[in-house]
């Protein structure tokens, strides 16, 4: 609105770069750490498990392992930049999942529509889906492995 009376720094390329360059690798060092701590950290793999088993998801001991074995290695692929969408829809798949089968049922029924939409919006998995949205509509940073190799495609 007051665009006329000063020039917006945040309102430039260089800007939007780093914005998706932060994101890419925050979310990443994300799936990275959770998936790595759903795998090795016993007390995490418990939890894991007991969250696919009352979820109601099918084969909960494969399910539980295969799942942080993706957040894991998607992770991994996502913060150093390599196939950078196809890993960002596979983990928007795995936060889909996790928000219709367990996120919503954090919030409490009997709420107002309003109050409701806005326990919704806290649910952390809705974050993470729109954050990978981003990545995935974006072509590759300039600080990705896809840059790298498959320069001829972006």
């Amino acid at each position: 609105m007051l665009g006329f009376l000063f020039k917006n720094p945040f309102n430039s390329p260089k800007f939007s770069h780093f914005a998706l360059i932060t994101a890419r690798i925050s979310i990443g060092l994300f799936f990275l750490t959770t998936g790595y701590n759903k795998l090795f950290v016993e007390k995490n793999q418990q939890i894991m498990l007991e969250t696919i088993v009352s979820a109601g998801i099918p084969f909960p001991e494969v399910t539980a392992i295969i799942v942080s074995l993706f957040e894991f290695v998607f992770g991994l692929l996502l913060t150093i930049g390599l196939f950078t969408q196809l890993t960002s829809l596979i983990l928007i798949f795995i936060c889909f999942v996790a928000l219709v089968t367990v996120g919503i049922y954090t919030i409490p029924p009997g709420l107002n529509l309003i109050t409701w939409t806005s326990w919704f919006f806290y649910i952390h998995d809705l974050l993470y889906i729109f954050i990978l949205l981003f990545i995935f509509t974006n072509k590759p940073d300039s600080f990705t492995l896809d840059k790298l190799f498959f320069k001829k495609y972006f």
